[in-house]
């Protein structure tokens, strides 16, 4: 048996952010000095009259012990123009980076024309955190959820979408599905930013936590491309990128509420290594013992066959004989397949628990009351 590693390749996209940036330096010369003022211009969707039937968009996905489905109708216009509309930025002035990024995530996820349908969302998502009575922490992990269950969608050389594309898609890379996230959950009043990892092109989040913080960032993290547990960054990025350098931190919005379960998915992650550690060295165990095995059951058989031979010419003196060595080695082999047997059950009970973590990723309270009766002690 072999195991994957918990983490599983993250999908990373190959251009997060809109990469035209337009360096413009205006002013009034005085006394021979140019003053440049400082001013970013961001994309906005300019929605145009549209007659357009409303687009019905329907996700179905897994959370906890439920199938969930939404759907909503997103105005058409609304997405025609936010498709239409250029993603790219102009700076006026001495700009820095993290000012005109900060100002271009702010706007492709708040701009007005996208506030139905964060409505729409929103109201379904509420009726369903009080159908199923659920937490504060649950509530974010269904929003995550239904992002993670997107399918990922590389577009190298593009860049972002807007949310509402991305809702209506019904796809997206790192950073679509990370600008969508942002959106609900800040809406929620939870603490969230945007990680961006420039040198690795990646975009996740960050959720406000007491545990589990991400390095220096004061948030724990949370992958969109995929199903993934709050507070777990993934081993490596598709392509075998590794997450190395420090992402920059844009908060969105003015949320407060705290993922407090961060101790739980930390547990979970730790015992998938540990079990998927466990069941790999009990198979090796196990592999060891195979040979033997086999070697002493055909020295059994071949005593029992010269026995019988010896019983059926009468010989019971020579049968006799071989009868305090037959049984000595039997007894040798079952208590050498009794241990076989025991690291068999083992390593099978550690493999279930590690496929149980890994299958159930959008049920965390639920996999961790499992994994807590079926751990092997």
């Amino acid at each position: 048996m072999t195991f994957p590693i918990l983490n599983q390749t993250m999908h990373r996209s190959e251009k997060y952010l809109a990469i035209l940036i337009i360096v413009l330096f205006a002013g009034t010369l005085l006394a021979g000095c140019v003053f440049a003022p400082q001013a970013v211009v961001v994309p906005h969707i300019d929605v145009s009259t549209d007659n357009s039937a409303p687009i019905n968009v329907t996700n179905t996905f897994l959370f906890e012990s439920s199938k969930i489905t939404i759907s909503l109708p997103v105005d058409a216009a609304v997405c025609q123009a936010a498709k239409s509309t250029s993603t790219s930025v102009t700076v006026y002035g001495n700009v820095t980076d993290k000012v005109w990024i900060t100002d271009s995530y702010m706007e492709m996820i708040n701009d007005p024309a996208q506030e139905q349908m964060y409505t729409d969302l929103i109201t379904q998502f509420r009726k369903i955190k009080n159908d199923m009575g659920l937490s504060s922490d649950e509530y974010l992990e269904l929003m995550a959820t239904y992002i993670q269950s997107l399918p990922y969608q590389s577009r190298p050389g593009e860049v972002a979408k807007f949310p509402v594309e991305t809702v209506v898609d019904g796809t997206g890379n790192c950073a679509d599905k990370s600008l969508l996230l942002a959106g609900l959950l800040s809406r929620e009043g939870y603490k969230v930013a945007i990680f961006t990892f420039t040198p690795e092109n990646h975009m996740a989040l960050g959720v406000g936590s007491p545990d589990t913080l991400y390095k220096d960032t004061g948030y724990a993290y949370l992958e969109s491309t995929n199903l993934s547990y709050v507070g777990i960054p993934p081993a490596e990025l598709e392509g075998g990128i590794e997450l190395t350098s420090e992402p920059m931190v844009v908060p969105v919005g003015n949320g407060t509420t705290e993922y407090t379960s961060g101790a739980e998915t930390a547990y979970l992650n730790n015992t998938a290594t540990v079990s998927n550690q466990k069941a790999i060295s009990l198979e090796t165990q196990d592999n060891a013992l195979v040979p033997d095995l086999t070697a002493k059951q055909g020295q059994i058989s071949e005593i029992q066959s010269r026995m019988n031979a010896m019983l059926g010419r009468g010989n019971i003196p020579g049968y006799n004989a071989e009868v305090s060595s037959q049984n000595s080695l039997v007894a040798s082999y079952n208590a050498e397949l009794a241990q076989y047997n025991r690291q068999v059950a083992l390593d099978k009970s550690y493999a279930n628990v590690y496929n149980y973590i890994i299958s159930h990723v959008y049920d965390r309270k639920g996999t961790y009351a499992w994994v807590k009766a079926n751990m092997p002690e």
